[in-house]
Order: C-alpha cells, then sequence, then structure tokens
C-alpha cells in the first residue's frame, strides 16, 4: 500500500476559485515566506479539514473528482475519509478499508523521505524543494501568495509543485501536483479547523464485522 495516499485518488473537479491576480512585491522572496509557514506550522499540533482533489489527465483528456475529509496530528498520524474508501494510520499501522470490495488492507507504515504524506503537504511545508515567487491570487475571497516548488532530486515522479499561501495566517490552501507523466492533481482546503485535541483513538481503524481482512504485515 502506497502511504501517499493521493497519488493515485480520484479527484473533485472544481469551480475556479481565482478572481484576480497581481504581482508579487519585490521585498519577499519564497524562503521567506516558507519560513513563515513552517513557523505557523510549528504552533499546529493536530488538523481536520475538508478538501477537494481534482485529477487531470492531458494526455487522455480525462478528469476524475473526489471529496472528503482529513483528520491529522503530528508525527504522521492521519485518517482520510472518502465516499468509498477510509485510510488511516496511527504512524505504525497502515489501514486502509473499501466499501465497495468490503475489504481492509492492513499493512506497516511505510515512512518515505521521498513521499508527500498529508503532515508535509496540506499542514506543513515539503523538503527537499527549491522554490520560487510565481505572484498572488485573490483565492476564495483571500490573497494567496503562489510558490512554485521544483524536486532537488532529478529522479523524483514529481515534476513540480505550486503551493497557494493565506498571507494571513500562512495557510496552505490549496495545492497542484504535476508528476512525470504530466498528470496534475490539485487539492483545495475548503475548511480547516487547527488544534482542536484530536484523540489518538482517531488514528486507529475498527473493522467493520464482516469486512475481508487482508493483512500484509
Amino acid at each position: 500500500m502506497n502511504n501517499v495516499w493521493w497519488m493515485g485518488k480520484a479527484a473533485l473537479f472544481m469551480l475556479p476559485l481565482f478572481v484576480a491576480s497581481s504581482v508579487i512585491p519585490a521585498s519577499q522572496n519564497a524562503e521567506e515566506v516558507l519560513e513563515n509557514v513552517r513557523k505557523h506550522y510549528e504552533t499546529v499540533k493536530d488538523a481536520e479539514l475538508r478538501f477537494t482533489e481534482k485529477v487531470r489527465f492531458p494526455m487522455a483528456k480525462i478528469e476524475q473528482q473526489i471529496s472528503g475529509t482529513l483528520f491529522v496530528k503530528k508525527n504522521n498520524k492521519y485518517r482520510v475519509e472518502l465516499d468509498d474508501q477510509v485510510i488511516v494510520t496511527d504512524g505504525q499501522t497502515l489501514w486502509s478499508y473499501s466499501a465497495s470490495n468490503n475489504q481492509v488492507i492492513i499493512d506497516r507504515f511505510k515512512q518515505d523521505a521521498q513521499s508527500l504524506s498529508p503532515e508535509k503537504i496540506l499542514v506543513g511545508t515539503p523538503e527537499n524543494f527549491t522554490a520560487t515567487l510565481v505572484g498572488e491570487e485573490t483565492l476564495a475571497g483571500s490573497q494567496a501568495t503562489i510558490l512554485k516548488l521544483v524536486p532537488k532530486d532529478e529522479q523524483s515522479f514529481i515534476h513540480s509543485l505550486r503551493l497557494w499561501i493565506d498571507e494571513k495566517e500562512w495557510m496552505i490552501r490549496q495545492v497542484e501536483i504535476v508528476d512525470v507523466s504530466e498528470k496534475q492533481t490539485t487539492y483545495a482546503v475548503l475548511e480547516l479547523r487547527t488544534n482542536t485535541g484530536l484523540q489518538d483513538s482517531r488514528f486507529v481503524y475498527r473493522i467493520p464485522e464482516g469486512v475481508d481482512v487482508v493483512d500484509l504485515r
């Protein structure tokens, strides 16, 4: 089971969120913006958010869509709830439940320095990337700074990232990922609550009765 849960998921086709754009002030640079984001996320212990996801395959001219809820806590604890799937990890064990298959797959959580976990993207900043400023846009009524990130590793399956960062709260509000096959995945944060005191029990999956269990540990 790939711990980078969003890389193969379907996505929700969103209405345009942008209504204006402008030029980034010359006094700011990409590293200063990222440092502000990092400082803010140091204060975030847990988060709950609703998101939309859109995946676009340019070569096949196909778009897929989905929406969901993400619960995340530091130290690789997260729970993703989609219409047909639930993915949960407590940082040691990974559960992936499929309602359509009536099956849950259990595996060990594998930490990958090259992966982009929810903690690294939607409630944090990715490492091992070179960042540059792109500009500013009004995103859902708030001014957002846009950064483009390119991986330092030339063998990375990711071609580039774009982050839309709320200038008032220094929160990541949207992420665009383009991989080497030109597949484009966009995540937009619709609602976000931080430091609500999520219990560790939220990140342990309780297997429903009658579900087929495949244990790969």
